[in-house]
């Protein structure tokens, strides 16, 4: 009897880290994006980026203008944190923005109005 109730606790504990690992992996599905393409070089709209989100209360984690690569929390929102990211194009620069609140995927449409800014940003520069 002893050892089926520790066979039970076992089988429990392994159903339980299971899960765990399940709930991990949903998690590492990548959030929807929003792009649109600029015509700036990439180090340029990168910067711009940059300058928007810090004028709009993000606090820059990590940007590295190598990997064309931006992360940025929201200073009064905990957990709210975007990725802005730049990949070269015909013409320009491809801006893509995902973000997460709360552990959960940002909808993309609420990105527009940071994707507006960071155009006009460029567009005031020419």
């Amino acid at each position: 009897m002893k050892r089926l109730l520790t066979m039970g606790v076992l089988m429990g504990v392994l159903m339980g880290v299971l899960m765990g690992l399940l709930a991990g992996c949903a998690s590492l599905t990548p959030p929807p994006t929003r792009d649109v393409q600029v015509t700036a070089e990439p180090e340029a709209a990168l910067s711009a980026g940059v300058a928007v989100l810090v004028e709009r209360g993000f606090v820059i984690q990590m940007a590295d203008a190598a990997l064309g690569r931006v992360d940025a929390v929201l200073a009064w929102r905990n957990g709210y944190a975007l990725t802005l990211e730049t990949q070269a194009a015909d013409g320009g620069t491809r801006l893509v923005l995902s973000g997460r609140q709360g552990g959960q995927p940002i909808d993309p449409a609420r990105f527009d109005d940071l994707l507006a800014a960071i155009r006009a940003r460029l567009e005031s520069r020419r």
